[in-house]
């Protein structure tokens, strides 16, 4: 991943428990425990509605992982808490995915060229 810009994850669960994930999943990852979800309510983050959380698209999204091996474990913090992704920089949050629902996300093949183009300096 050495051509990936940094990366900070937010998680609602306690250090020991994201030492434990990270250690296994990603263990050069900066992570940050918010059991209180300060930051969730920093960038404005809300809680899903019942079709964010368990509507078609999310069981599809849960299928396609699934058959992945990707498969549903012990939920850790508000599993109704949506999920952000922001692009900052200083002050200022340069770009946002808005998520339709808990099981969607954003192209991330094109996140690096995403924050070269955000992050250079104005002509």
């Amino acid at each position: 991943m050495a051509d990936y810009p940094p990366l900070l994850f937010v998680y609602m669960g306690s250090v020991e428990e994201g030492e434990a994930f990270f250690a296994s999943a990603w263990p050069e990852a900066r992570a940050v425990s918010d059991p209180a979800k300060q930051l969730y309510a920093a960038f404005d983050l809300k809680r899903g509605s019942i079709g964010e959380v368990f509507g078609p698209e999310v069981i599809a999204c849960g299928l396609r992982a699934g058959a992945k091996g990707h498969l549903i474990g012990k939920p850790v913090g508000d599993p109704w808490q949506m999920p952000g992704l922001f692009l900052v920089q200083g002050p200022d949050v340069l770009w946002s995915h808005d998520f339709a629902h808990i099981g969607d996300h954003p192209d991330f093949t094109v996140m690096p060229q995403l924050v070269a183009d955000l992050s250079a300096p104005a002509p």
